[in-house]
């Protein structure tokens, strides 16, 4: 009865370390074994201390994370142990020391994505730009937004709509802003805008949101 006892004892210790370890980020998840591979999963092979905010509005702050492209899932560590957060996730930020990577879910669907599937936003106005990274991150550039990753895909939400855009394709995007279709080609001109990085995609949409909303959205 005794040694019955001091196995009970044993295993609740061991399984309230692994719940300790678990809650100490304030996350639901799910353990995960990571798998090994010679192609890595996931955006950043190293973990960054960054933020996640939840379904339920809550932000849980300096938690190690890595973001899994493939699956499109977010994992964390707690201790030495991995975790898959179970709970919906609207937003988590990496900051990886050379920019700060902001993903958000929730946007319309398209053909290949789902409210559920990130997006690294790009700019966030009333029209906003996302970026889905289809491979990991290997050689970080001083300014990540400057140059396009050869097989990220970019889109502009627009309304309830969200339209895949390409940087060598202008008419893909200006179509979208055809509203304004003569400042936007005088906002190209003036700034000397050549769209040879996804930079200059965002500004052209942040002179269209301002020139709408000084025009009363009109």
């Amino acid at each position: 009865m005794n040694y019955l006892s001091r196995i009970l004892c044993l295993s609740a210790f061991f399984l309230g370390n692994e719940i300790m370890a678990q809650d100490s980020t304030g996350l639901s998840g799910t353990p995960y074994q990571e798998v090994q591979s010679n192609v890595s999963p996931y955006l950043f092979k190293e973990w960054y201390s960054g933020t996640v905010r939840t379904d339920d509005d809550n932000v849980h702050d300096g938690v190690l994370l890595r973001y899994d492209i493939v699956k499109d899932e977010l994992e964390y560590k707690a201790g030495s142990s991995l975790y898959r957060v179970k709970q919906t996730v609207k937003e988590f930020t990496i900051p990886s020391g050379t920019d700060l990577y902001i993903f958000k879910s929730g946007f319309p669907a398209t053909e290949n994505n789902n409210g559920k599937s990130f997006y690294r936003v790009m700019y966030d106005g009333e029209t906003k730009l996302l970026k889905r990274y289809q491979t990991p991150i290997k050689i970080e550039k001083a300014n990540a937004t400057r140059e396009m990753e050869p097989d990220a895909k970019l889109y502009i939400v627009k309304g309830d709509k969200v339209t895949q855009v390409y940087l060598k394709d202008k008419n893909s995007f200006l179509k979208l802003l055809s509203d304004e279709k003569n400042k936007m080609q005088y906002v190209i001109k003036e700034e000397q805008l050549e769209f040879d990085g996804d930079d200059d995609l965002a500004r052209l949409l942040e002179e269209y949101d301002s020139y709408k909303a000084g025009r009363g959205g009109n």
